[in-house]
């Protein structure tokens, strides 16, 4: 059997007290920070899954802005061609204007 003065004994006890104190409170800290790292690991998904939606939704939107593009140059083009053949016919209505007035002029003349 071990002796072991009082005093040594209640300074174990105390010294073990305070340990154990300590411990609790690095398991509450621990404990917190294991919950604030499970809630940016949730925040880490969540955005993962917005940068997907917007990748998804960016990809969309290159494609309208391709298709609307082709329809415009294709609208653009045939604007063009529309105001080329309505110079044309207006070139071909001054010609006959010409042509109908010459005609007039002679006839007039000619009398």
């Amino acid at each position: 059997m071990v002796s072991v003065p009082r005093s040594k004994l209640l300074e174990l006890q105390s010294l073990i007290n305070r340990q154990e104190q300590r411990l609790n409170q690095l398991q509450e800290l621990l404990s917190g920070q294991s919950n604030g790292l499970s809630q940016q690991q949730q925040q880490i998904s969540q955005l993962r899954q917005e940068l997907q939606t917007a990748k998804s939704s960016l990809a969309s939107s290159g494609k309208i802005i391709d298709e609307q593009n082709k329809s415009l140059m294709s609208l653009s083009a045939e604007l063009k061609q529309e105001q080329r053949r309505t110079r044309r016919i207006e070139r071909q209505r001054l010609l006959w204007q010409i042509v109908a007035g010459s005609a007039v002029v002679y006839m007039v003349l000619k009398e």
